[in-house]
């Protein structure tokens, strides 16, 4: 005999679901409020009490601090996926596309830079956020090579390697990060020195 449905069962369960996933939201929100404040090594204890919750529910979800870091750092880089988008990447005149990767790269770290920073913070300490911050560096390097394909190409062979890892640097967040907090720059002066850093390092 088939066991009967259990209809009021499966709705309860459905319920702790989406209390579940509305909590850690709730926890991922505010700590990623405290980012953009600055307190970039939030504490279980200050999320608990920031989002609302139990310190027992925050635990719950996330044992330590590191896990609560790369959880909002997940969220921070989906919701900082349109920022990082090239409508036609690799496509376009030289100039046009140098402007274009340069105006991204300094968005992108205007939407995910506390984020980042609060990543770096943590990444001494925490293998799964080191290889993670490593891996978008790599991603934003591919990037990179895909929007000025030809000019690597056209590139000397002696000097290719040099340009690319110079024009590179320069478009990576850690430098922007220098351009935008320690060098006081402005977002347009911080897309002028990345795009001059590259249209340098990529003319022949």
């Amino acid at each position: 005999m088939e066991p009967e449905y259990d209809r009021f069962g499966d709705e309860r369960a459905d319920g702790r679901r989406l209390r579940r996933e509305r909590n850690i939201a709730a926890v991922i929100d505010a700590v990623l409020e405290m980012f953009e404040e600055e307190t970039l090594a939030p504490t279980i204890e200050r999320a608990a009490e920031r989002s609302g919750l139990s310190l027992r529910s925050v635990y719950r979800y996330f044992p330590d601090p590191d896990s609560l870091t790369q959880a909002a750092m997940d969220e921070m880089w989906r919701r900082g996926q349109k920022e990082a988008h090239l409508t036609s990447i690799g496509q376009g005149p030289f100039e046009e596309r140098v402007l274009d990767f340069a105006r991204m790269r300094v968005r992108l770290y205007e939407r995910v830079g506390p984020s980042y920073r609060a990543g770096r913070l943590r990444a001494p300490g925490c293998v799964q956020i080191r290889d993670n911050i490593e891996r978008t560096r790599h991603t934003l390097t591919d990037q990179f090579d895909l929007q000025f394909r030809r000019e690597l190409a056209a590139l000397p062979a002696g000097v290719r390697i040099v340009r690319r890892t110079t024009a590179d640097v320069m478009s990576q967040l850690e430098v922007i990060d220098q351009l935008r907090r320690a060098r006081r720059l402005t977002v347009e002066e911080s897309i002028e020195v990345v795009a001059d850093a590259i249209r340098t390092a990529l003319t022949p």
